[in-house]
């Protein structure tokens, strides 16, 4: 007989002593069946029979599929736990997490701020929303009063670092089953005390939460808190770039890191839920991933980015490889074999050692050895100048491809950022849309898309938002192209029909990509209509 100690299940809605399980997913349990519909309308129907938390001593908690999960199936939606401001920013609404612009008040530019606390908002409706009442009744009661005012466009304003661990910590009395479930998040609090960041925060934060509102909390508590936002918070932005801040989203914190992930996510609503959404097919068992970085960065930028920001090395398949699956994103080409008439092909540089920042590169065809610290430092300079250029126009980034062609190939990050610009300017930007385009800048943009297109295919394959825009981007070249050459008797009316229906396959895939994304249904279906009205046209 098993004499063993076991864990008594609890109810997933009180907490109590519970004697059911969910009948899909076997992994939660309930104490009646009032609470079990309770829960299925509060959201467990969104991940009912789809994943399960594990945990491992290697990487900790992280999320697995259960069971088969198809490409663009929603694996769950979440409503965040907590959010705030970014530590430091230009000032936002506390409400809305609207940027904000100044108005006229007595003869001079400031923001409209809070009667009581004096934060700036963005009007009285917002003054009074439901988001900011709490934290404004304690300060206002200990007769805090902010002191942010305008001086400039985009001054960064640190006191913004309070807001978001100021919220939690508020948690533990109003909503206590929240706080802990943030509290049991990951924070690497160790791995950043004794950063230069955490000892202004040790002054700022500490003195504000402790002193100036009289929270009884202690010092390693409220670092902890300021930690778990830093570690686990997502940068959730508006479709139009308006609203951004960071919010916690405590069971999707649960997905591992992979620089090739199998998910996307999208913000949903004005509470901003959070949909994940399976960009591949993911089998019973597999890991279900997200990516913490720039997909786009060359795996030393990745690493680096990945061990600052979220205290990790990583060690994905993408990472090991010293080509990155092929693509060579974060390579660069050798200037002897480059440099010599001989050779018609490029050779790269490659890492020694790609888990190792500090071992040396050296060509694949001749051996040709350089430090680490010149790849770092040749990198650094061609990002300054990249990201330097002037957006509003193409010039800046053609010229930047032109002049580091012997150094940067074709799938050279950088280039590849450069190439992804040129994209949305060709096409897009007044002066440069798809009608204004001579053939030759039309036929570049198509180009461009292919290119772009293989890299996504590698790298952020199937439903990804990046090859959905290509696609669509793709397509309307196409499209043009197509319409263009049929004007002219260049192609024949079964030649245009053709052709047409290759945009109109490469559009359905980009709506089946991004239609869930915000904005995006009507757009899409908008063009759909556009084009199908185009093939009518062809067809008569």
């Amino acid at each position: 007989m098993d004499h063993t100690k076991r864990e008594i299940p609890v109810c997933e809605v009180c907490q109590k002593p519970a004697n059911q399980t969910c009948g899909g997913c076997k992994l939660v349990y309930y104490c009646s069946k009032a609470h079990q519909k309770h829960a299925w309308k509060e959201g467990h129907k969104y991940i009912c029979r789809t994943y399960k938390i594990e945990h491992s001593d290697q990487i900790g908690r992280h999320m697995v599929a259960i069971r088969d999960i198809k490409q663009g199936e929603i694996i769950l939606q979440e409503k965040p736990a907590a959010s705030g401001p970014r530590m430091s920013c230009a000032p936002h609404c506390l409400s809305c997490n609207k940027k904000l612009e100044p108005i006229v008040i007595e003869d001079k530019l400031d923001f409209y701020k809070c009667s009581s606390c004096k934060w700036p908002m963005c009007n009285i409706d917002c003054e009074k929303a439901e988001p900011h009442q709490e934290e404004c009744r304690l300060m206002t009661k200990t007769n805090y009063k902010c002191n942010i005012k305008y001086e400039y466009p985009d001054k960064m304003e640190a006191a913004y670092c309070v807001i978001g661990p100021m919220r939690v910590l508020l948690m533990q009395k109003s909503n206590p089953r929240q706080f802990q479930s943030i509290m049991s998040l990951e924070s690497h609090l160790e791995d950043r005390i004794n950063t230069s960041l955490y000892k202004v925060l040790k002054a700022n934060l500490i003195t504000f939460i402790s002193r100036v509102l009289g929270l009884p909390f202690d010092e390693e508590t409220i670092l902890k808190v300021a930690s778990i936002f830093d570690t686990n918070s997502f940068d959730v932005r508006s479709p139009d770039g308006s609203k951004r801040h960071r919010a916690i989203y405590v069971m999707a914190s649960m997905m591992n890191h992979n620089c090739k992930p199998n998910t996307r996510h999208v913000y949903l609503g004005d509470v901003n839920t959070l949909a994940l959404i399976a960009t591949v097919p993911i089998s019973k068992g597999e890991m279900i991933t997200a990516t913490y970085t720039q997909s786009l960065y060359g795996t030393l930028d990745r690493r680096r980015h990945l061990k600052i920001n979220k205290c990790f090395d990583c060690n994905c398949e993408r990472c090991k490889d010293p080509t990155e699956f092929g693509t060579y994103l974060g390579n660069i080409n050798c200037s002897i074999c480059n440099g010599s008439s001989k050779n018609n092909t490029e050779a790269k540089m490659i890492s020694t050692n790609p888990l190792d920042e500090n071992a040396p590169w050296q060509c694949e065809r001749c051996g040709y050895c350089i430090q680490s610290r010149q790849m770092f430092w040749g990198n650094n300079a061609l990002k300054q100048e990249l990201n330097a250029l002037n957006k509003s126009g193409p010039k800046g980034f053609e010229e930047f491809i032109d002049n580091y062609t012997a150094t940067l190939h074709s799938t050279n990050h950088l280039v590849i950022q450069a190439k992804l610009a040129l994209m949305q300017i060709y096409g897009n930007y007044k002066g440069y849309t798809l009608s204004d385009l001579p053939d030759y800048l039309l036929n570049r943009k198509i180009d461009i898309c292919h290119e772009l297109l293989d890299v996504a295919d590698k790298l952020k394959p199937g439903w990804s938002r990046f090859r959905g825009t290509i696609l669509l981007e793709l397509q309307a070249a196409m499209t043009m192209q197509t319409k263009r050459e049929f004007e002219v008797d260049k192609i024949t009316k079964a030649g245009a029909q053709d052709q047409l229906m290759e945009s109109m396959t490469l559009l359905q895939e980009a709506t089946n990509i991004l239609r869930i994304e915000p904005h995006m249904k009507e757009i899409l279906e908008t063009k759909l209509q556009e084009l199908s009205t185009l093939l009518d046209s062809t067809s008569l």
